[in-house]
């Protein structure tokens, strides 16, 4: 029996990672281990655990890793603080394989201890660019200490192998968020405002915003001059989500509280969707707004129109129904009104991949000769002369 252990940190990755949880858990060959982590442990984010154990899984380890503060100093501290943490977990697991997700703090934290104790690392996503934030330069990192790769994208794959690993290791078995909407029954409009206490008349904007350090502009002047924006435009409601655990967040926060208090009569805020309220809510709205991976990943594979703000997705391929505005208040004004006045968009999932991810993943990480130590060499391009 194969022993896989899986990482979650947020209610993001949580979203992309249950249907594998199922599979991995239905295998009568694989033994599933839990680990909690991140923000999932915040009270002041809402504590998604809970999501976790209401969908019935068993939570093998609860890992707390941030200290609350959200400075650089900070966050490099909690980061080397997480490794230990993660380390004593791991060695007690003694998994065959350790399952990461995206480019996250957390992910890199556990990725580093399970590098140093020999467990073998499978990464999802990797091979993307967000060139707006430090996530790009930990997501190659972490394909550089991970053994399987599953990558969304034929052109993820391609770039995972550019980074010299070698071919037979990495998969496209389809994105995830493309099992996600296959198996998700979303809830009707009326649900949604009902259960979130939330409006969504017409037009709503549903709006995401995480600070990155490596942007544009500060977060603080690119939420401002957004939030600018949807104010100029009349009888425009707008839905606010919660910010990540990332550097800056307090600040961001603290801002969007402000706009909150200051527009009761078009605004809501809902710290955490979950998956299925988020995906709900977000085919119910007329335009997703922000810069998060949603504004060109789910929104686009829903045929919702989106604007995406700063460059923190600079780098990810953009369908038709995104734009991209600079960042100054009349050109977001512009690409809003031009999504809202657009209507639907035209979905576009092709690039992801076929609904399957879930169960491909899970015969992989069953069935595919991962040793231990993970020992590679590296794949150098055939042709390529350069020294």
């Amino acid at each position: 029996m194969r022993t896989v252990a899986v990482l979650t940190g947020t209610r993001a990755d949580y979203g992309l990672l249950r249907g594998l949880l199922r599979e991995l858990r239905a295998d009568p060959a694989v033994r599933l281990r839990l680990l909690v982590t991140g923000t999932h442990l915040s009270e002041g984010f809402g504590r998604t655990a809970s999501e976790i154990e209401r969908d019935g899984f068993d939570i093998d380890a609860s890992v707390p890793i941030w200290s609350g503060e959200d400075g650089p100093v900070d966050a490099a501290a909690d980061v080397g603080g997480a490794i230990p943490s993660y380390a004593r977990v791991l060695a007690e697991m003694d998994p065959d394989v350790l399952v990461l997700l995206g480019d996250r703090l957390e992910a890199f934290a556990a990725a580093t201890a399970a590098t140093i104790l020999s467990i073998p690392v499978a990464h999802i996503h990797g091979g993307e660019l967000t060139e707006g934030a430090m996530d790009d330069a930990l997501r190659h990192s972490i394909t550089k200490m991970s053994y399987l790769h599953f990558t969304s994208t034929e052109d993820h794959r391609r770039r995972v192998v550019q980074l010299g690993e070698e071919p037979d290791r990495v998969f496209f078995h389809g994105a995830p968020i493309v099992d996600a909407l296959a198996e998700l029954d979303l809830l009707p409009r009326e649900e949604v405002e009902r259960r979130f206490g939330v409006r969504l008349p017409t037009p709503t904007a549903l709006m995401t915003f995480h600070p990155a350090v490596m942007d544009v502009a500060s977060p603080l002047r690119i939420v401002d001059e957004l939030l600018a924006a949807l104010t100029s435009i009349e009888d425009l409601h707008v839905v606010i989500t919660g910010s990540n655990s990332d550097i800056g967040t307090a600040d961001v926060r603290s801002r969007l509280a402000e706009f909150v208090a200051a527009h009761p009569e078009r605004t809501d805020f809902v710290e955490s969707f979950g998956q299925l309220g988020y995906l709900s809510a977000m085919r119910a709205a007329s335009v997703v707004v922000g810069n998060s991976s949603s504004t060109v990943l789910e929104a686009p594979v829903l045929g919702v129109p989106s604007v995406v703000i700063g460059d923190r997705q600079r780098g990810r391929p953009l369908a038709a129904s995104v734009s991209s505005p600079p960042v100054d208040r009349g050109s977001i004004q512009r690409a809003l009104r031009d999504a809202l006045a657009g209507g639907p968009a035209t979905a576009g999932a092709e690039v992801f991949g076929a609904p399957g991810f879930a169960r491909r993943t899970a015969q992989t990480l069953r069935d595919h000769d991962i040793p231990r130590p993970p020992r590679k060499t590296f794949h150098d391009l055939e042709g390529d002369t350069r020294r």
